[in-house]
């Protein structure tokens, strides 16, 4: 029974501390104060089941075990009051509602008061179930259970309806509830009707804050750091208690001194505990909002991205075709100095729209909107057509530019034919971004039977191993040799994506000043039919 009375009184200590902890977060909240009042007559009914249970008087066990049936509507009336303002509030028709929704507890606790619930108790002092009711001829069971039948179907009804968030905050009151539910009905209604045996019915305090746990959580805009300064401010209180208590109890003038040096001593690290993890929430909860206005910022950004990418290509790629004409003669003869000018146009505009689409292209790859067209392919013919696209801006430079493509090279792969290209020549306007002199080697070999291997070889500027490291993120760019930085930081991170979405495998070697070696490995696919025909073709000869 000791143990008992230790266990009550610490969880109607947690129960009225979660009360007044939700109330004091807002206490002009309809929300709050609901919970408030539902927990204050749960804690008027604990504390009466466990006197109703004391060795004292007939008078006063019978009085006490009264008490429980007047304040048990009040139960079932708040719950039913929190249920309609949880978790957006109510209107004042709503209001009117609750009013009259009064009148039944007000009849419960008349016929209370009367003797018509409870006719009479025989009181056993010790052992046995400590009393055995005689009943009146109105039992207020039915009222009291409407009102908690209602309550759950009603933030069932929420549930349903609901969604994010606050679907997550009736879930956790609806898990309370449930627990409320089955353990007061079966503790405090069926076991004692049936066996006239209310014994059982001290397990349902000790159960009460899960329910208002549950509930206290999903009120407070379902932030665990409320709950870590709360269980903070909670351990703290007790163990003051249990120092005050034992200060009282001394036994003697040095005991008084010691304990109240160590009462002192703890009430004053424990203020410092609890500041400091309040701070440490408020860092945390400033870190949460800044983190969310950098998401919403971020996404603002990618949309600005996206849409200043989309009026860009239009006009860039009318620029490149009509360069493209002009150096070709379409408009007439030109000089060799203009021509040359236009060549510079031509390969700026032609790295602007890689550098657009570059834009568009990460956006949906990360957000997982592009379509791929994938198919088997020779990645011989997508290399040697980006070689291609490269060759005017490789003789402008006056460097070295070759395709090296070993004899027999077996290259069918599994891709998106375009999104190849488009790593392909990530490689290329890098190489030759980077390469002020020197040469540009594209070299395609089989490393295995089952692997093809393309590497983007030059003798540029190289990259420090330390760059490396960084070199796939996004939006990373590679300093050049006077300090500047180059490029958008797209490309290389776009390449990583695509490559691993085939189930490749991407990297470069490079140190600085000595150039670099940027490469791919792709699986090898055949396509069975082209497969079949090279048999037969063989078979034949």
């Amino acid at each position: 029974m000791i143990v008992y009375s230790y266990l009550f009184g610490f969880t109607l200590l947690l129960n009225l501390f979660l009360a007044f902890f939700v109330l004091v977060k807002n206490p002009r909240d309809q929300i709050n104060r609901a919970f408030f009042f539902f927990v204050i007559s749960v804690v008027v009914w604990m504390s009466s089941n466990f006197l109703s249970n004391q060795n004292f008087s007939y008078e006063m066990v019978f009085w006490f075990n009264k008490l429980i049936f007047l304040v048990s509507p009040y139960i079932a009336y708040f719950l039913l009051y929190f249920s309609f303002v949880f978790p957006s509030g109510f209107t004042g028709s709503m209001r009117r509602k609750m009013i009259l929704l009064l009148i039944p507890v007000a009849v419960s606790n008349v016929l209370g008061l009367a003797n018509l619930i409870i006719k009479d108790i025989t009181y056993i002092p010790t052992g046995g179930t400590g009393v055995v009711f005689e009943w009146g001829v109105v039992f207020y069971g039915i009222q009291f259970c409407i009102y908690i039948l209602w309550s759950i179907a009603i933030l069932a009804k929420k549930y349903r309806r609901s969604s994010g968030i606050e679907r997550v905050k009736i879930q956790y009151l609806l898990s309370g509830l449930g627990i409320l539910t089955i353990v007061g009905t079966t503790t405090n209604f069926i076991v004692p009707l049936l066996f006239n045996n209310f014994v059982i019915s001290n397990i349902g305090p000790l159960l009460s804050f899960f329910v208002f746990g549950f509930t206290a959580y999903s009120i407070v805009q379902h932030k665990l750091f409320d709950i870590k300064v709360l269980a903070t401010q909670l351990l703290t209180v007790l163990i003051w208690i249990v120092l005050f208590t034992k200060v009282v109890v001394s036994s003697s003038l040095g005991e008084i001194v010691v304990n109240g040096l160590t009462l002192v001593i703890v009430v004053f690290f424990g203020i410092l505990l609890v500041r400091s993890v309040r701070k440490e929430v408020q860092q945390r909860e400033r870190l949460e909002m800044l983190t969310k206005k950098l998401k919403e910022t971020d996404t603002m950004k990618n949309e600005f991205i996206s849409v200043a990418a989309h009026e860009l290509r239009a006009p860039l790629t009318a620029v490149k075709g009509y360069t493209s004409m002009i150096i070709e003669g379409d408009a007439g003869p030109i000089s060799d100095k203009a021509k040359e000018f236009l060549q510079d146009t031509l390969v700026s505009t032609a790295r602007m729209i890689r550098l657009v689409n570059n834009m568009l292209d990460v956006g949906r790859i990360e957000e997982g909107r592009i379509i791929y067209q994938e198919d088997y392919c020779d990645v011989v013919e997508i290399v040697n057509q980006a070689f291609g696209e490269f060759k005017l801006e490789a003789e402008h430079k006056s460097i070295e530019y070759k395709l090296d493509i070993s004899e027999g090279v077996r290259a069918s792969v599994y891709v998106d034919k375009d999104r190849l290209h488009e790593v392909v020549v990530n490689f290329l306007s890098n190489a030759l971004k980077y390469t002020d002199a020197g040469s540009v080697v594209v070299k395609m070999t089989n490393p295995s039977l089952d692997k093809v291997k393309v590497e983007v070889i030059d003798t540029g500027r190289g990259i420090t191993s330390k760059e490396q490291k960084k070199l796939f993120r996004k939006f990373y760019r590679v300093k050049s040799n006077i300090g500047k930085t180059i490029g958008s930081g797209l490309g290389l991170y776009i390449s990583k994506l695509l490559i691993e979405k085939f189930g490749g495998e991407i990297g470069v070697v490079s140190q600085a000043g000595k150039g670099s070696n940027f490469w791919f490995v792709l699986p090898r696919r055949e396509n069975d039919d082209s497969l079949d025909e090279r048999t037969d073709g063989e078979k034949g000869k």
